[in-house]
């Protein structure tokens, strides 16, 4: 995810959510305070201080944006008002600022090993002086280098998160082949609630309730990626997103093109509707960028990598799905 966060120009906003996948997530739910704590995560998306957020409904769908957000306004009050203003914005959003400060440090970590390889530049005499984390984290954040220049199309940061966490992949009805679906249906028995029922190729899964989506009674795709499934007396997603269907034409697993019904079906049970066409298209884009990344680890190049016409072409393509139909 890490190194497709590089390729594709939207490193910043990746380092945040692998750093947090990779801990834990920074919200605390004190006791009895659990509608509080998902109403201050709304609010997160829709407070204008600490950098503007004007998301769609769909691309609120997200745990891992609302972390990256988190982090976003954070490191911003950070930066300009100081520890206390950063103290004071993580008491009112249950953020833990311990957390906060952690993913700091691992964001430079994480950043410093993809310099260590060569896949980008770090600023020239960077360890001179005490502050040098926070001027590499600032350096990381920032959208004018080329590594970030799609840093703020969240579209494409789902798609990647959709590379990283594959094949940890959920899905509706609709996003399920009809062999699949039968046998699914028979094992899962009568459903007893009215909302979507979530499968995993095996069963029917819930979404945890303190993701984001647990409410969500309407979903832009029918498909998830999640971080992990805990057993209690269901068994729960935890850290979910939403992800789109050429997220996972181009990230998921094997390929087959129905020619007749113009239907794909990836892993032998997910379902989507594409012209054979536009699947064949996506086949050819995964094997360039199969060869892109080969290419990259056998000899890497601190180019401007996001430049790159079949890079520009996916980016074009996810952000063209992502729009809404009128």
């Amino acid at each position: 995810m890490m190194l497709y966060g590089g390729i594709f120009g939207c490193l910043s906003p990746i380092l945040s959510i692998s750093a947090f996948l990779s801990y834990k997530s920074p919200f605390i739910y004190p006791k009895d305070e659990r509608h509080a704590v998902e109403r201050a995560k709304l609010a997160l998306l829709t407070d204008k201080s600490g950098g503007a957020t004007d998301l769609d409904n769909g691309e609120r769908q997200s745990d891992h944006l609302i972390m990256m957000i988190a982090y976003k306004k954070w490191e911003k009050i950070l930066r300009e008002n100081g520890s206390n203003a950063a103290e004071r914005f993580c008491k009112s959003y249950f953020l833990s600022s311990s957390v906060m400060y952690m993913i700091r440090d691992m964001r430079v970590q994480f950043g410093t090993l993809l310099a260590d390889i060569g896949l980008i530049e770090l600023p020239k005499n960077y360890q001179n002086g005490g502050k040098w984390k926070d001027q590499l984290d600032s350096w990381f954040s920032d959208t004018s280098q080329t590594f970030n220049v799609y840093s703020n199309h969240l579209s494409v940061v789902k798609a990647l998160l959709c590379a990283g966490l594959y094949p940890n992949v959920a899905a509706t009805e609709q996003g399920i082949s009809e062999k699949d679906l039968n046998s699914l249906r028979q094992s899962a028995g009568p459903t007893t609630d009215d909302s979507n029922v979530w499968f995993d190729g095996r069963r029917v899964v819930h979404i945890h309730p303190s993701s984001v989506n647990s409410n969500s009674k309407t979903f832009q795709h029918p498909f998830l990626v999640f971080l992990e499934k805990v057993e209690t007396t269901k068994v729960f997603l935890r850290d979910t997103t939403i992800t789109s269907p050429y997220s996972i034409l181009l990230f998921g697993g094997s390929m087959n093109i129905q020619h007749q019904t113009g239907l794909v079906i990836i892993d032998g049970w997910l379902k989507m509707a594409a012209p054979a066409q536009t699947a064949v298209l996506f086949k050819e884009l995964r094997l360039t960028l199969h060869s892109i990344l080969k290419e990259l680890i056998r000899k890497p190049q601190t180019a401007n990598i996001a430049e790159n016409n079949v890079i520009q072409s996916i980016v074009h393509l996810l952000l063209e799905e992502d729009k809404p139909t009128r």
